[in-house]
């Protein structure tokens, strides 16, 4: 799994958390901060100042979920309640870039089970169509559901950050510092740091 990564120029340390977490990972140009979502293989993450670069790691490529996407369909169109056929056709849609409809899958996973980690991925298609103020509501009620799911205050940080509300984004690390414990508070704590240029001692 470190090959691909090497060959390009990414750091290990990114690589390690994305081979650990198995999760969608999207890089904020400007905070630097990678953000998850579930069970996805693509990764997004902006080296420098260049265009993000998206690579697949542990999972299908994109051409793999393109090829997927008619089996995925007819699997929701069987059994249009199943939440997991529903998860993997959002996964298919999102990673082809389908936002439109990945978004419309997740509405309907929601209206079947309204849950904090569903939330949190429907904001992450919102946020990658651009519609931000949409993603932004979407992260908030992920974390009103689980104010421990350490994600939806990275993603939600990151877009505030990347629009330039550095104190809001902030706030919000300091929202989720107070409610989440361990490795995960360390993951905050980092990107906190890094919005500040502020450095803590333990």
């Amino acid at each position: 799994m470190l090959r691909p990564v090497r060959r390009l120029g990414m750091p290990i340390l990114v690589l390690v958390t994305l081979a650990a977490t198995i999760l969608v990972a999207v890089g904020c140009s400007s905070a630097e901060e990678p953000t998850t979502t579930s069970a996805g293989a693509v990764t997004t993450i902006t080296v420098g100042s260049g265009e993000p670069q998206r690579l697949v790691v542990g999972g299908k490529t994109v051409e793999e979920y393109e090829a997927a996407l008619p089996d995925l369909e007819r699997a929701v169109e069987a059994a249009p309640e199943d939440l997991a056929a529903l998860q993997e056709l959002a996964i298919a849609q999102y990673n082809t870039g389908r936002y439109e409809e990945a978004a419309a899958t997740y509405q309907k996973m929601l209206e079947l089970k309204d849950d904090a980690f569903t939330r949190n991925n429907y904001g992450n298609v919102l946020r990658d169509w651009k519609r931000l103020d949409e993603a932004k509501a979407e992260y908030e009620k992920a974390i009103s559901a689980d104010p421990t799911l350490v994600t939806a205050y990275l993603n939600l940080a990151s877009v505030l950050a990347a629009e330039g509300n550095t104190s809001e984004a902030v706030a919000v690390l300091d929202r989720g510092l107070a409610a989440i414990t361990g490795e995960d508070a360390q993951r905050l704590q980092t990107f906190k740091e890094r919005l500040t240029g502020a450095t803590t001692t333990t």
